[in-house]
């Protein structure tokens, strides 16, 4: 853990409690003399902070210094990736956090699985986590959206990763900043693929198929470069 999340941090003061708590006090049994460093993921901001007291079941502590520290720096990347099973997105979301994704936006394609029910307080913790574990210094922007066309509609400018693209390496496109749909499992249906007839699409080349999470990732790594 290169930091700790707060969402007060930067005030003179603040409390820790709960499971930060537990980490830091009983986990990591922290010393009253160790400093802490925390971030508010707001801004680029490290705060140290000393210890004034270490009670049962919350510490108090005060801020010493703080400075700007940005770590990872965000690509200007949309991912809008089709909801697939809720588990496989809670997995992936850490490496493309770590990936420097800026935004996702999840959609309920008409191949997605309908029952599934993705938590966003649930993913926000998650990313959290994640930060704290890779340095990132900002959070990433989650939303969810009904369906394709209310997808489409927020960003009409988006891409669209298919395999009657053109290869993805050839299109000489250097940034996703206005969206890239990506899949379920199966593929667009038909009455998706004429939703984006107007759209720019990409592809694979040399018939490699990929699942959905991995396209993510293949998508985020090439934005990297």
């Amino acid at each position: 853990m290169k930091f700790c999340f707060h969402s007060d941090a930067g005030n003179h003061t603040i409390k820790v409690t709960e499971n930060l708590f537990n980490h830091l006090y009983k986990s990591r049994r922290t010393k009253f003399e160790t400093l802490l460093d925390f971030r508010n993921l707001k801004d680029d901001n490290l705060y140290t902070y000393k210890h004034i007291q270490i009670n049962k079941r919350d510490a108090l502590l005060e801020l010493v210094s703080q400075k700007s520290n940005p770590v990872i720096s965000t690509k200007k990347l949309h991912l809008i990736w089709a909801i697939t099973e809720s588990k496989i997105i809670e997995k992936t979301i850490p490496y493309l956090n770590q990936l420097g994704v800026k935004k996702i936006t999840l959609f309920f394609a008409d191949r997605s699985q309908k029952d599934e029910k993705v938590s966003l307080e649930k993913l926000q913790k998650i990313l959290i986590s994640s930060c704290e574990q890779c340095n990132r210094t900002d959070l990433m922007t989650i939303e969810t959206l009904k369906n394709t066309q209310e997808a489409l509609q927020l960003y009409p400018l988006s891409f669209v990763l298919d395999f009657d693209g053109e290869s993805i390496y050839t299109s000489k496109i250097k940034s996703f900043e206005n969206g890239i749909f990506i899949g379920p499992e199966g593929g667009f249906s038909t009455q998706e693929k004429q939703l984006f007839e107007n759209q720019k699409k990409l592809c694979i080349p040399n018939e490699i198929i990929l699942k959905s999470e991995c396209a993510t990732m293949f998508v985020s790594s090439l934005a990297t470069i």
